[in-house]
């Protein structure tokens, strides 16, 4: 292309061959240059194309402008009008916002068959499609469609992935556009024949308004399209003969929807998702339709919403999480009663917590294989009072833990975890999960670190002194000491800083003599135990009371005031007392020289 200088240089002739041919790459061709004429009687089709092959770029004046022809924008053409005023009128009958249209075009207005046209501020009325973006002459990307008004048309607004793979629709934007009285869709994403779906385009502030004329389909529907297809700040307003206001179809796959305004005075769902549409994300729906905010006509979920549907206004998928505060938790539960009993295959994607009943009979509850769920949690519980079990395994064997779990009892439940290899016990109802133990031997001196439940202890090479931690570091720790050798050897347990569980050591002297401790953080308390302990004696030979305490040899000899906490052998310890009381009082009236 020349330029302008050279061409009007000072004191230069002026070359008119280059001063026309610059003059000539400047000019915007009317379909009026080309014999149109506006006023809606004359057919304009001819001056169009006439006018399109002429310039890259045709202006629409304002005036009626009736075609009975497609307008066709091949690569990188540009038309445009001046808004409101400028009509392209794809019908004989002309625009009346009184009457309710007929849908006589079998027509579309205009098409864009190729790449980096821009159609803008244009009224449409009629046409079988106002506008459609398909590849033809070449791969329909980066069009721009804005600031139209599309009125009375059959569909107004279709992006199709047609016949061949090479030419797809992608990255094309359409923004700013009324779509009003459409018979069948407002916006449709299709494939026509072989091609691919049409992918990523963008939809900003498109409103589709069915005012009083009836609609048989959607507002917007993606009956083909993926990978981010953004609507966002769109509407649909509906007559109550449509179908949806937005419909995702079988193949739409990570469509996005965001601020969608959905309105009618039917029962037309504001969203609705077919079996087979995936990963749609929903965020800010507002729906105000005699329907439901969301269909999810298969109830598989596979859609996330944030701020969208009711009652559940989020749904999150494939989410992490760091730093949670949770002011409410509600988690999805199932209730299964097999008739008969038999195979419960729960779907850990949908749920988390599991009620079962065996009254039929006895139930197995077969979780997924392990590499199938990681990181899934499950909560199993059984509800009903039958002596038949629910028994907890795994796809491919085993079960919790490396083995079946049964759950024999009323109420008694498990809950577990998948690493992805194995299925593990994180907590499960009391006498299902075996407590961990620790056997101690060997020693004089042991300090449990208190990490496991049990200590089994053998004072067989010689007494043993087993000193708990000072309470205040283990608070709400409980443990078992159990004696477990024949030996006379003694095993004492005591505490850090002195004294023991109660305040005093606790002597364990037989074999099977247990104490079982917890902590509050101030002291050691005992809450069961089985040994003998004493509960009386003098405080010295001469009388004075009652001590509860340790002894010495001696006073054990002398005194020998026993008494053993197992409830079957109270009987014979407290007969044991009752003589020892009678030793003690004989001993003391000897020493006084009253008995000789």
């Amino acid at each position: 292309m020349p330029l302008i200088d050279p061409i009007l240089a000072s004191g230069a002739a002026v070359d008119k061959s280059a001063l026309r041919q610059y003059l000539g790459a400047r000019e915007v061709a009317t379909p009026a240059d080309f014999g149109g004429v506006a006023g809606g009687i004359v057919d304009c089709s001819p001056a169009f194309a006439a006018a399109l092959a002429a310039a890259g770029t045709v202006f629409v004046p304002p005036g009626v402008w009736r075609i009975t022809e497609t307008i066709v924008l091949g690569t990188g053409q540009t038309l445009y009008g001046a808004g409101e005023a400028s009509v392209i009128q794809a019908r004989e009958d002309p625009w009346s916002s009184d009457d309710l249209p007929t849908y006589p075009s079998s027509f579309n207005a205009i098409e864009l068959q190729s790449g980096y046209c821009r159609l803008r501020d244009l009224k449409t009325v009629g046409g079988s499609t106002a506008v459609k973006l398909f590849g033809v002459q070449g791969p329909c990307v980066k069009n721009v469609v804005e600031n139209l008004s599309i009125w009375d048309a059959r569909i107004g607004l279709v992006l199709d992935g047609y016949d061949d793979t090479d030419k797809p629709c992608y990255w094309n934007h359409c923004g700013r556009i009324l779509i009003a009285r459409p018979q069948i869709d407002g916006v449709l994403l299709t494939v026509e024949s072989t091609g691919d779906t049409p992918n990523a385009n963008k939809f900003h502030d498109i409103r589709v308004y069915s005012l009083a004329a009836p609609i048989t389909g959607r507002g917007f529907f993606v009956s083909t399209g993926k990978y981010n297809n953004s609507f966002i700040d769109c509407e649909a307003n509906l007559h109550p003969s449509g179908e949806a206001c937005f419909r995702l179809g079988a193949l739409a796959d990570g469509n996005l929807l965001i601020n969608f305004y959905a309105e009618s005075s039917g029962a037309l769902p504001g969203v609705r998702i077919d079996n087979g549409a995936v990963n749609t994300s929903i965020l800010n729906l507002f729906s105000a339709t005699g329907g439901a905010p969301i269909w999810d006509t298969t109830g598989a979920g596979a859609y996330t919403a944030i701020n969208a549907g009711y009652p559940t206004r989020n749904r999150l998928h494939d989410a992490v999480l760091t730093d949670v505060k949770l002011e409410g938790l509600t988690v999805e539960t199932e209730y299964r009663d097999p008739d008969g009993g038999g195979l419960v295959e729960p779907d850990l994607s949908t749920c988390h917590t599991w009620l079962v009943s065996a009254f039929g009979g006895d139930v197995t509850f077969q979780l997924p294989a392990a590499t199938e769920a990681a990181g899934r949690v499950c909560r199993v519980k059984k509800t009903d009072i039958s002596t038949n079990v629910v028994t907890v395994t795994a796809n491919g064997g085993g079960g919790p833990d490396g083995q079946p779990l049964r759950l024999a009892n009323r109420y008694d439940w498990v809950e577990v975890v998948s690493n992805g290899a194995a299925w593990w016990i994180v907590s499960a109802s009391p006498g299902l999960v075996p407590l961990n133990t620790h056997f101690v031997e060997g020693v004089s001196l042991y300090q449990p670190t208190l990490d496991q439940q049990i200590y089994p202890v053998s004072a067989y090479s010689g007494p043993v002194e087993v000193r708990l931690p000072a309470p205040g570091t283990k608070p709400g720790r409980q443990a078992t000491i159990k004696k477990v050798d024949t030996s006379a050897a003694r095993v004492i347990v005591t505490a850090d800083g002195g004294g023991g569980p109660d305040n005093y050591a606790v002597q364990l002297r037989n074999v099977g003599d247990y104490v079982t401790v917890v902590s509050d953080g101030s002291y050691w308390y005992e809450i069961a135990g089985r040994y003998p302990t004493p509960i009386g004696g003098w405080y010295s030979p001469g009388g004075g009371g009652f001590n509860r305490g340790n002894y010495s040899t001696q006073e054990y000899a002398s005194v020998g005031f026993l008494y053993n906490r197992d409830v079957e052998n109270a009987i014979y310890y407290h007969g044991l007392a009752l003589g020892d009381v009678l030793r003690a009082l004989i001993l003391d009236l000897k020493t006084k020289g009253i008995l000789e």
